[in-house]
């Protein structure tokens, strides 16, 4: 697993979400305490706000167990920043791995587990009008 920030990678990410409907910030390269260990986040109306933070593996099977080892200390500070915005309903932090054999597979950091997203589709399922026709 790499920790370099992938340009292309990252740039995918950002537009998958933009498919969907968010508004994405691209966090600069750094540390500042006051935000998770996120590469972007991601908004969306009313008060959904999700930090991602995005990494490359090539040999690992992108899993829960893979997650928990690899990912340790990302772990640590996502559930930290977690317990201190409890009242926070719409808020999500995520890692998603990327890798060439399965893109991105997404999991949702929680305080006490991690659990598996569903992957976005590149394409954004709109619902059917309302009413009849005109």
């Amino acid at each position: 697993m790499t920790s370099r920030r992938g340009t292309l990678v990252e740039n995918g990410a950002r537009e998958l979400l933009q498919v969907h409907g968010y508004t994405v910030r691209v966090l600069p390269v750094g540390f500042n305490k006051r935000l998770p260990p996120a590469h972007l986040v991601a908004s969306r109306e009313p008060d959904e706000t999700r930090y991602i933070r995005i990494k490359k593996i090539s040999h690992q099977s992108p899993c829960i167990e893979t997650i928990q080892s690899a990912c340790r200390m990302d772990l640590v500070q996502f559930r930290k920043h977690l317990s201190h915005h409890l009242q926070e309903t719409g808020l999500h932090c995520e890692i998603w791995i990327y890798s060439l054999c399965y893109g991105f597979r997404c999991f949702e950091i929680l305080i006490d587990s991690i659990r598996e997203i569903p992957k976005l589709s590149l394409t954004r399922h709109s619902a059917p009008p309302a009413g009849g026709t005109a």
